[in-house]
């Protein structure tokens, strides 16, 4: 995700906002006692990941098997473009391991329009869902990014749309407009629909960043800036966030890291280094760590 990226983040002000003091009607106030969190990337198709993820030797078409072994979930953004083909859904669902989660994006053909009522709309919303049915219980959160603009003399225009979706499947918004996303009404809609607002944190737009969860899942996209201090530290941060979110009784987390496209393989790294503090603070949940194949290269050469 290209979205915010920046060369330089020196004198960026990376805290996390406070939370508004409205959100707290969201959130249930007793501990979670066993969330369920996933952790992954944006890519299994990259080849960087050979040797660093992936046994050196690793065919392509065999990358998604490897990728699953190692992180229980993964972004697909490549759905923006439209809804899979039922062979192709097929494969993926049959390619990856026991508990593993795609969280697709919906197709913008639906989500980038100026009504989300119109007919045509509505009608690709339902070829869409058809299509996520068939991944069983390998379907994650698909979350809806919605035009820039969005704000709210729209909701009357949303909450119809938010009707078509099945309660079966789970959703998440990204609005990328800091005067509606972090608003108690936008808030309030997507609570009412348990669907989680889609947050955002990226060097160059800190101003649509928030920690208001609206349902009982957070969804969190993270662009880093090619595993330097401050991605560190910022993971440390939404550590922190998380323990106090699972003591406020949120229960499922997916937190999807993304880095630089020249240094797409370091988003794997990102989120082992997640993971391993995540055990380190949090044990009882027992993430699967991912297994590093580039120590075994590099003591070999």
């Amino acid at each position: 995700m290209k979205y915010g990226y920046l060369e330089d983040v020196s004198g960026i002000d990376f805290q996390l906002p406070e939370a508004p003091l409205f959100s707290r009607k969201y959130l249930k106030g007793e501990k979670a006692s066993q969330p369920s969190i996933y952790i992954g990337s944006s890519v299994w198709s990259d080849k960087d990941f050979k040797g660093n993820f992936y046994p050196e030797k690793t065919p392509q078409k065999n990358f998604l098997k490897e990728y699953s072994k190692q992180f229980n979930t993964v972004e697909v953004n490549a759905t923006r473009y439209g809804t899979p083909r039922t062979s192709t859904l097929n494969t993926w669902k049959g390619n990856a391991n026991e508990g593993f989660k795609f969280c697709f994006k919906m197709p913008q053909i639906i989500t980038q329009r100026k009504n989300l009522l119109a007919l045509d709309v509505l009608e690709r919303l339902e070829q869409f869902i058809l299509a996520m049915d068939s991944m069983d219980g390998k379907l994650g959160t698909t979350f809806i990014l919605l035009q820039n603009s969005f704000n709210k003399e729209r909701l009357y225009e949303l909450r119809g749309f938010l009707e078509q979706l099945p309660v079966s499947q789970k959703f998440a918004i990204e609005v990328r407009n800091s005067n509606f996303n972090q608003s108690e009404a936008f808030c309030d809609l997507l609570h009412e629909f348990n669907i989680s607002n889609v947050i955002t944190d990226t060097a160059g737009e800190r101003s649509i960043i928030h920690k208001t969860v609206t349902s009982n899942s957070a969804f969190i996209r993270f662009v880093g800036n090619g595993l330097i201090e401050t991605d560190y530290n910022r993971i440390n941060a939404w550590i922190d966030q998380i323990e106090i979110w699972v003591n406020q009784g949120v229960n499922e987390f997916f937190f999807l890291h993304h880095q630089p496209n020249q240094a797409r393989r370091l988003s794997g790294f990102a989120a082992k280094y997640m993971i391993d503090q995540i055990n380190l603070r949090l044990p009882n949940l027992k993430i699967k760590s991912p297994h590093d194949y580039s120590s075994i290269t590099s003591s070999e050469n």
